[in-house]
């Protein structure tokens, strides 16, 4: 009897010893996807022309917030304020030039955040503006392309037409050329479609391999991840595997016609002059068949990088980490495709100002759903936060988009959109509500602008001078004076 209960005792003492050796449950993964100029042109935004059926299908596996606008629609200060969560004129970066450790030191970024709470941080393509970080990553991509891409598409033309380089004659002789596109203007003083002989790795294959290598071997270890990933495409130059291309010939692109009268009751200093970098086309007259070789290119960008997205789910559902992943995919900015005669960025129009977000946490009983209420991309920092359960930084502005993912018609949650544009000196400032848009050049209200998406979601009749908008005008600028006041400042107080 004595030997039993000795037997026992030992037993509940080895069963609590196990109970207590039980590592608490891993804490969730992070993919925080950013996609480089990637617009609205999506099946979700009624853009059904355009192949994406992964950015669907992440889509309805996770909650699409309709109205979610950037704070710069520019990548270097878009990213500085949605990777520190702080309005422009807190982080003071308005161009690429400068970086927030030097601007505002004092300021903590999301990758930062997840890696002082023990998580292995990695970071493959451009989510950070280049060294703009504020920590070092535990991985970082090494791969790099053999050449531009112009080179490559060049070379692909080459083979085409004298066939593979293969004697001294064709190498000498493609040696020539190639030399002379040694720089493939990546910032875009000349935008150009550039299709690519299928099967040569490029910028975002790069990106995907790196990926794959990590989760493939499991190089996070015991810790959680939090993986920033930056698709390069659509960014130009438009540059894709010709299969890509041929999902969109060009007699079946029909780009919508602009109003003639757009921009007559539209302030000019609202245009910039980007259309120059494109062939053929002119403010206010442009080439329809160029527009369609340009609108090619970048919805073969758009399908390009949808491939890639469908294998990186694949991949991490191939190893067990999809339930455990929350995924957040989101652009920097927008971008002009013609409408309004504009081409790129800079504007604070919709497809410059709006980005597409999408909020995937697995489990969550809302997934499949979207947000029609407005929200800034300063947002999506203490969102992630706060479903991972970390404490957010004193300096962190934004909201947590938390209570929209529990209840996308959430009543309670209310918020304007505040974007800014440069036009030299000038700040263009612009507010958007669930409704209205109104946007100030300066300081000057004779340079504004008023637009009711619920009657004209084109923004082509600016309300500004309409005596009917008048208590809308006057209720619009007083919004606009506070939330400018509220980013404004600096010294921003613990939430």
């Amino acid at each position: 009897m004595k030997n039993l209960l000795l037997l026992l005792l030992a037993l509940s003492y080895c069963s609590i010893v196990v109970a207590g050796d039980k590592k608490k449950p891993k804490k969730m993964n992070v993919l925080f996807i950013s996609v480089d100029d990637l617009n609205i042109h999506l099946p979700s935004f009624g853009y059904t022309s355009v192949s994406a059926p992964n950015i669907e299908k992440l889509k309805d596996q996770g909650v699409l917030f309709q109205q979610a606008y950037c704070q710069y629609p520019v990548c270097g200060p878009s990213r500085a304020s949605f990777l520190t969560s702080m309005y422009p004129p807190q982080t003071k970066i308005f161009s690429n030039g400068p970086h927030v450790t030097d601007t505002r030191p004092d300021a903590v970024s999301i990758g930062k955040v997840f890696q002082e709470n023990g998580y292995w941080v990695a970071n493959t393509g451009k989510v950070y503006h280049p060294n703009a970080e504020d920590f070092e990553w535990d991985a970082k991509r090494t791969l790099k392309m053999e050449d531009n891409d112009l080179v490559l598409h060049l070379k692909g033309k080459f083979e085409k037409e004298y066939g593979p380089i293969d004697n001294e004659e064709k190498r000498k002789a493609w040696e020539v050329i190639k030399k002379q596109y040694q720089d493939d203007d990546r910032q875009g003083k000349h935008a150009l479609p550039l299709p690519i002989k299928d099967g040569i790795p490029l910028e975002d294959d790069l990106n995907l391999a790196t990926f794959s290598e990590w989760i493939d071997e499991a190089s996070y270890g015991d810790k959680p991840f939090f993986i920033a990933y930056g698709f390069h495409k659509p960014h130009v130059q438009y540059t894709a595997p010709q299969r890509f291309f041929d999902m969109y010939p060009l007699d079946k692109i029909h780009p919508e016609k602009v109003p003639i009268d757009d921009w007559n009751n539209k302030p000019l200093i609202a245009s910039w002059k980007r259309y120059e970098a494109f062939e053929d086309i002119y403010f206010g007259l442009s080439s329809m068949e160029a527009r369609k070789r340009y609108m090619q290119g970048y919805y073969a960008c758009i399908s390009y990088i949808d491939d890639i997205l469908g294998q990186m789910v694949n991949k991490l559902k191939e190893k067990d980490l999809w339930d455990n992943t929350i995924i957040v995919f989101f652009s920097d900015h927008g971008y002009h495709m013609g409408n309004h005669y504009l081409y790129g960025k800079v504007s604070l129009y919709e497809e410059s100002a709006k980005s597409p977000l999408i909020i995937r946490v697995p489990d969550n009983k809302n997934n499949g759903t979207s947000v029609k209420k407005t929200v800034e991309l300063i947002d999506v920092y203490p969102t992630v936060t706060e479903l991972i359960g970390l404490s957010n930084p004193t300096t962190v502005e934004g909201t947590s988009l938390v209570s929209l993912l529990k209840n996308p018609e959430d009543k309670n949650f209310q918020k304007v959109a505040l974007t800014y544009a440069k036009r030299g000196k000038l700040m263009g400032k612009s507010i958007r509500t669930d409704r209205y848009r109104y946007t100030q050049w300066g300081e000057d209200e004779n340079q504004s602008e008023l637009y009711d998406y619920e009657i004209d979601p084109k923004e082509y009749m600016n309300k500004v001078n309409d005596p009917d908008y008048t208590d809308v005008l006057k209720q619009m600028r007083k919004i606009y004076k506070d939330k400018v006041t509220e980013a404004n400042i600096i010294d921003i107080k613990s939430k």
